[in-house]
């Protein structure tokens, strides 16, 4: 697989004080003390959909920690990251990035996606492109719980979707997670269960009017 180094959120051109801001990140003020006339963005898109394992010239998947063993993995569900910062995808496109959902299925929900992106062009200059969706409802069994006779009729069995839209972006990482709620199992093990199973991620692009 191809190694893609994970977003950097922070402004590379960034300086230090007294002069913190870049030149681009005064664009907001210096446009509207001229009074500058803005365009409306007018653009069409185009879905990407990826599946698990990942296995895309423009993808980089780590796992993780493999040891000590703490769950991350890739199994018939998807693939179980590390809990952050460890576990990672990172992803990039030919075109603008403006939009990522990402599907999957808890441990033990709730669960929660962050993604991390890198813009097109520097222009934030307090507010790195981080963003996170928690709360998401849906588990797969684990597998002691089938065993026991349950199956994916069970109440909390199901998948969940985070959706973000983003600025213009070149660059994504995403990472997630469950709660790190502690079974007998987990004591017996000597590790938690405490993922989030990505199957399926769609990334929107920019393109120009036709």
């Amino acid at each position: 697989m191809t190694h893609i180094d994970r977003v950097v959120f922070i402004n590379p051109m960034r300086g230090s004080m007294p002069n913190y801001f870049t030149d681009a990140e005064f664009e907001v003020t210096r446009m509207a003390e001229q009074g500058t006339p803005q365009q409306v963005v007018e653009y069409m898109t185009v879905i990407h959909e990826y599946w698990a394992p990942f296995n895309y010239p423009n993808f980089c998947v780590e796992l993780g920690r493999t040891d000590p063993y703490v769950g991350a993995e890739f199994n018939d569900d998807g693939v179980e990251l590390d809990e952050p910062p460890y576990g990672a995808i990172t992803f990039v496109e030919d075109d603008p990035i403006v939009g990522v959902e990402v599907i999957g299925s808890a441990c033990v929900p709730p669960g929660f996606v962050q993604i991390f992106a890198e813009p097109v062009a520097w222009k934030f200059p307090r507010t790195g492109i981080k963003m996170k969706v928690d709360n998401l409802w849906g588990e797969h069994l684990r597998w002691e719980l089938i065993e026991a006779g349950l199956n994916e009729g069970w109440r909390t069995a199901g998948l969940s979707s985070a959706h973000f839209s983003l600025p213009q972006s070149k660059k994504v990482t995403i990472m997630t997670g469950s709660q790190h709620d502690i079974a007998d199992l987990d004591i017996k093990n000597m590790r938690h269960d405490a993922h989030y199973c990505t199957r399926i991620i769609r990334v929107t692009v920019q393109k120009p009017l036709i």
